[in-house]
């Protein structure tokens, strides 16, 4: 329709006049770059908001020429027309203006890379300088130095002549010094092989006299010593003599002791077998002892002689008994012929100990302690008794 064409042909145009606008702009921003980077100005944001304003201006222009047609489906196609073409406008629009964006970020990135770059060159080129002058001072000191050096060899060079000058004052005087003192030790020397010589001869003479009169010395000791000798020897001849003798009386008197202790034993030994006979001459005091004892060397052992005992009737063993009655009363006879008779002392004690002691419990209730005075009562008791 007329519509239609008349819309595309406004576009068409606007389009020609953007392409335009842009080749333009884009000519004063290569210009102008350096001078945006200084100052900072957005070109490319100005540029952007003058097209997008002259292309809201050229959609309302051709919406005002398409609202004339008659029909209503008409009217309603170009304004979906008009509505795609402003959408596309507007897009192109954000994305030229993106594209400015990323282009000013860079320049002024570049710009502080350079930036960066001067200074980073201002920085090595002082430090340069103070490397410089550095190795300046130092060349200086060293030279300096070397200077002190110079000076301080020349002084010891001297300091070295004349001590050498000196040592050489001195070696003539040392030498002249040990001849004089040559001289004086030979003169020296002469005399002291004289006194030498002199003295050796005192000395033979001395030592002849000497020698004389340890010979005679030696002779009288000799003699001495032989004399005390043959005294000692002596007197250890006698005190040998007498120390033999004393030693045979001990072992004579040893002998004797052992012989009586000996005899001593024997006799003890003799008595106790003596009273042991005596005791077993009463006989066995027990009915089994005595069966045993009746029974010996008929062939029947230990054993044998216990089982027959036992298996004994009551009368047979009743006889044994009274026979061994009989036997331990003969015993009893015996031991009792054997005791020594008892001491007036025990005799007296044994009569006065129980009242004294009955006393000494009243006294103390302590039993040993009553016993202690009782003993000491009694025994004063027959002190006074004697």
């Amino acid at each position: 329709s007329k519509a239609t064409v008349s819309v595309l042909y406004c576009f068409l145009h606007h389009t020609t006049k953007m392409n335009s606008l842009r080749v333009a702009t884009r000519t004063t921003l290569r210009a102008f770059a350096p001078l945006a980077r200084v100052t900072g100005l957005d070109l490319m944001q100005v540029r952007t908001k003058v097209t997008a304003a002259k292309k809201g201006k050229a959609a309302k222009k051709a919406v005002k020429k398409v609202a004339a047609p008659k029909k209503a489906v008409k009217k309603v196609a170009a304004k979906k027309t008009v509505k795609k073409a402003v959408k596309k406008v507007a897009v192109k629009a954000k994305a030229a203006k993106k594209a400015v964006a990323k282009k000013a970020a860079v320049a002024t990135k570049k710009a502080a890379v350079a930036n960066k770059r001067v200074a980073v060159a201002k920085k090595v080129a002082a430090k340069k300088d103070k490397i410089a002058a550095k190795k300046a001072a130092v060349a200086a000191k060293k030279a300096k130095a070397a200077a002190i050096r110079q000076r301080a060899a020349e002084r010891a060079r001297a300091k070295k002549a004349a001590a050498a000058k000196k040592r050489a004052a001195l070696k003539a005087k040392a030498a002249k010094a040990k001849e004089a003192a040559a001289k004086k030790k030979a003169v020296a020397a002469k005399r002291k092989e004289a006194a030498k010589v002199k003295a050796l001869k005192v000395k033979k003479i001395a030592a002849k006299k000497r020698a004389a009169a340890a010979k005679k010395n030696a002779a009288l000791k000799a003699k001495a010593a032989k004399a005390r000798l043959a005294k000692k020897n002596a007197a250890l001849k006698l005190k040998l003599k007498a120390a033999k003798a004393k030693l045979a009386k001990k072992m004579a008197a040893a002998k004797a002791k052992v012989q009586a202790a000996k005899a001593k034993v024997a006799a003890k030994k003799a008595d106790v077998k003596v009273k042991k006979d005596k005791i077993k001459s009463s006989g066995p005091v027990t009915a089994q002892t005595l069966f045993m004892q009746q029974n010996k060397g008929k062939g029947m052992g230990l054993k044998q002689m216990h089982e027959k005992f036992n298996a004994l009737g009551a009368a047979e063993k009743k006889a044994l008994v009274d026979q061994a009655k009989k036997n331990l009363a003969k015993r009893n006879e015996i031991k009792q012929s054997m005791k020594k008779p008892a001491s007036k002392y025990a005799l007296f004690v044994k009569k006065n100990f129980p009242a004294a002691y009955q006393s000494a419990l009243k006294q103390t209730k302590d039993r040993k302690e009553a016993f202690r005075l009782a003993t000491k009562a009694v025994s004063a008791q027959y002190k006074q008794s004697q």
